[in-house]
């Protein structure tokens, strides 16, 4: 997913200039991943967004390698680099850690075999909304947010 290409119901990434603010991180670590795959797998992307439907992620690439900026809209964000060595740091402000969080979504894909696309599904029941990986009744869940069709 590219700015260019927003999740459906998010908002473009210009709409948060505002996250990040002008003040240092107020965190930094090196962070496990290669970061290539936040560039160029839908399968990943989706899990991804799956499991932190509200951050938004976006790439770019430079002489040393992807970039990745994660965002909640909110007050939370996530710069991950990739360094000339070839490894990864991430910085993070806000009350989120959203690298944190997005470490155990990633783990989750990766031990699950890298559920592609169409592993999923999802669920409309009266009450409720999900999406499901490989077999809706047994398989991980994840609820979705309903709206009043009136506001939508």
């Amino acid at each position: 997913m590219t700015d260019k290409d927003p999740a459906r119901g998010t908002p473009p990434a210009s709409r948060w200039p505002h996250v990040r603010g002008t003040g240092p991180a107020d965190d930094e670590r090196p962070f496990a991943q290669d970061l290539h795959p936040l560039k160029d797998d839908a399968h990943l992307l989706f899990a991804l967004r799956i499991h932190l439907p509200d951050v938004q992620i976006s790439t770019g690439v430079d002489d040393d390698g992807v970039n990745v900026w994660l965002h909640d809209g909110v007050t939370s964000w996530a710069t991950l680099t990739t360094l000339p060595d070839g490894e990864a740091v991430a910085y993070q402000g806000g009350p989120r850690r959203l690298a944190d969080e997005l470490e155990p979504a990633w783990d989750w894909w990766l031990t699950e075999g890298q559920p592609t696309l169409y592993d999923f599904g999802m669920t409309v029941e009266p009450e409720r909304q999900y999406v499901w990986c490989r077999d809706a009744a047994t398989g991980p869940q994840w609820p979705l947010q309903t709206h009043d069709r009136a506001t939508v």
